[in-house]
């Protein structure tokens, strides 16, 4: 049996076996399981071949029974095997509600159903409770006893009840403490003290109120004196510190008058530098203006070397960028054509000279698109003239001439 409906068995399209709890002696077994539906615990019962219609009967003969701690969700077969689905609660509980035979169930719901007509159904219900209310004549109040175990019935009848001695795993079906009327109980009215003992703890209770109540006139007083000098120190506290506010911002150092007119980096010329041989690519200068024109398609180039050292006809040369107001320039791109390794330096200076100029970074072709961060305080504010000097030619994939494949094909410089 226990194969047929095994742990992860989804019955009835909804209740999902989880794990098997209990197997008894005769071939039941127990399961905890999930209602897919409603998102929570239950326990499913499932009867041996031969006892599925003495389940059926108990289940039946519990579900009439309106003092059942166990809650009947579904029932139902899965390849001919009977089971039950019911509240999440203790296996015992379930093996002495649902598992015992059909006549000791019934003669303990008759019992129960006979207590309940005797004494009434708020009799009955008392023993549920996990305490019971004593009344003492003195305090004239119920004081809560606790019991361990409520007893109702004795012999079959004790097995319908066993289903409420639940403990915290299966607290579903608990039963909360209630309140009860002092009208419940008895008191008898000889009880009811009066006369001068009376009248002397009422004269103590106003004594006692008189002397709270001048306390508490007396702090109230300290409060709002309290009060009233924490207003003035708050009021002072402000203007206190919008002062010192007013002479921090003072204190603050203004922007230097360079800093406030910086203008932003704009070229305006470009020129070709050649100290060792001024006259070198001068047939050139003619298209030098393309590398400013903010149109990459178009571009200047150098001649072809056969090395990278320009075929040592000299050791570098430069481009200079002459901008229309004196600067800080912070950034330089360079766009090209093809090329690959080589590299340049970055300098500035306020006049178009190399000779003074400071270099404020460095880079190599790397890309297709070179930026390079450029070291402000060397500059000052002072740059007119960016000078980009080359001092390696970089390979290029697309040789100006077949058999110099050395040289610079630069499309766009543009400074930040």
């Amino acid at each position: 049996m226990s194969q047929l409906i095994a742990p992860g068995t989804v019955l009835g399209e909804r209740y999902k076996v989880t794990s098997k709890v209990v197997e008894t002696g005769d071939g039941d077994s127990i399961f905890d399981g999930q209602d897919q539906v409603l998102d929570r615990k239950v326990s499913i019962v499932v009867a041996a071949p031969s006892r599925g219609e003495k389940l059926l009967e108990n289940a039946r003969t519990l579900a009439s029974s309106s003092r059942s701690h166990v809650q009947i969700l579904d029932l139902g077969q899965s390849d001919g095997t009977t089971y039950l689905v019911a509240s999440h609660s203790r296996p015992q509980a379930l093996q002495d509600s649902l598992l015992i035979s059909t006549a000791a169930l019934k003669a303990a719901s008759e019992t129960e159903a006979l207590g309940e007509h005797i004494f009434g159904e708020t009799e009955s219900r008392e023993s549920e409770r996990p305490y019971v209310a004593v009344a003492s004549k003195k305090s004239h109040k119920p004081e809560p006893i606790e019991v361990s175990k409520p007893v109702v019935a004795t012999g079959a009848g004790a097995a319908a009840v066993a289903a409420s001695d639940a403990d915290d795993a299966y607290a579903a079906d608990a039963y909360e403490a209630e309140n009860y009327d002092s009208d419940e109980f008895d008191v008898d009215e000889e009880d009811d003290d009066s006369g001068p003992g009376m009248w002397l703890i009422a004269v103590a209770a106003i004594l006692l109120l008189l002397g709270g109540a001048a306390v508490v006139y007396s702090q109230l007083g300290d409060m709002i004196g309290s009060s009233e000098e924490a207003s003035s120190e708050q009021s002072a506290a402000p203007a206190s510190s919008s002062a010192s506010s007013s002479a921090k911002a003072s204190a603050k150092p203004s922007p230097t008058k360079t800093e406030a007119k910086l203008p932003t980096p704009k070229i305006q010329s470009v020129t070709r530098v050649v100290p060792a041989n001024p006259t070198m690519m001068a047939d050139q200068d003619a298209t030098l203006p393309q590398t400013m024109d903010g149109n990459t398609a178009t571009q200047w180039m150098s001649y072809g070397f056969g090395s990278a050292n320009f075929g040592g006809t000299v050791d570098s040369f430069a481009l200079a960028y002459e901008l229309e107001e004196a600067t800080t320039v912070s950034e330089v791109t360079i766009d090209q054509v093809s090329g690959t390794g080589g590299s340049f330096t970055v300098l500035t200076n306020d006049t178009n000279s190399l000779d003074g100029a400071q270099e404020v970074g460095s880079g190599t072709f790397n890309a297709a698109q070179v930026k390079v961060d450029l070291d402000k305080k060397k500059q000052d504010g002072k740059t007119k003239y960016v000078f980009i000097r080359f001092n390696e030619a970089p390979v290029l994939a697309q040789p100006i001439t077949p058999n110099f494949v050395y040289g610079l094909r630069i499309a766009e410089v543009s400074v930040n």
